[in-house]
């Protein structure tokens, strides 16, 4: 599971209608990374860099402070924090329960939805994607974060939105070992993601355009990478489940995973 890391003295901090937020340094470069490809332009390369990293910031900051609105909705406090790949809304307040947390984990992804609807809304009636280069690329790096990466955040893979979904929705299903199968379930997807990704490299991109739908993201090193590090997460965590012999037992009062409660 991803811990928060320690302070450090370049940590940017504020206060975002009441919650604190940390942007961790590795933030930056993981974002500048990531839109690295568009220095390619000649003429506008840095700028679209620029404007890709505000966007990332801007798209996921939204994205966790619907995370942390849900926490206050049930009664606790949230911090924000912003690191390397993402975010990750933080509340030691509140012990949630299942449908609490299916609540909180959907929250984010549909704060980002409803962001990129509303500026959908403006640019229809202001046009404003279309006044000028760096608008309209700024108009599409938004609906490639908020939608796709939204989409992407929606899948049944821990520690992603859509695995705390799964994982609590195992539990309420009272399986037996309810923690096992969705670490198994975040497993599998995890690798077919890497294997999508790792297809994709080696593919021509001709022969990728011929096959799969056009609104269909592809696979790159990078995303390579993130469901690879993921999947190698998931294993640990199910090899140290299975070795304790441990499961997810919803006849108590806590809702903690197995290694919170030690």
């Amino acid at each position: 599971m991803i811990a928060e890391s320690q302070v450090s003295p370049y940590d940017v901090s504020f206060r975002l209608l009441g919650f604190p937020v940390r942007v961790h340094p590795l933030f930056w470069l993981v974002a500048a990374l990531l839109g690295s490809r568009l220095l390619a332009d000649p003429q506008y390369g840095v700028i679209f860099l620029l404007c890709w990293i505000a966007m990332v910031f801007l798209s996921i900051l939204v994205h966790e402070l619907g995370h942390a609105l849900a926490y206050r909705y049930y009664g606790g406090d949230a911090r924000i924090w912003l690191y390397w790949f993402g975010g990750l809304a933080i509340s030691d307040r509140l012990r949630a329960r299942p449908v609490q947390q299916i609540v909180i984990s959907l929250a984010g992804p549909a704060a980002g939805f409803l962001f990129l609807s509303l500026v959908s809304i403006a640019d229809q009636v202001s046009g404003w994607s279309q006044f000028g280069v760096i608008p309209r690329e700024i108009y599409r790096q938004l609906i490639w974060i908020n939608l796709l990466w939204g989409l992407v955040n929606l899948l049944p893979i821990i520690p992603l939105d859509g695995g705390q979904v799964c994982r609590e929705v195992c539990g309420l299903l009272r399986l037996r070992n309810g923690l096992e199968t969705a670490l198994k379930i975040s497993l599998g997807t995890a690798g077919l993601m890497v294997v999508y990704s790792l297809w994709c490299m080696i593919t021509p991109v001709s022969e990728l355009i011929r096959i799969l739908p056009h609104w269909m993201p592809l696979g790159d090193f990078y995303t390579m990478l993130l469901f690879g590090m993921l999947a190698y997460g998931n294993w640990q965590q199910l090899q140290w489940l299975q070795r304790s012999s441990g499961f997810w037992d919803y006849g108590d009062d806590d809702d903690r995973l197995p290694w919170q409660r030690r």
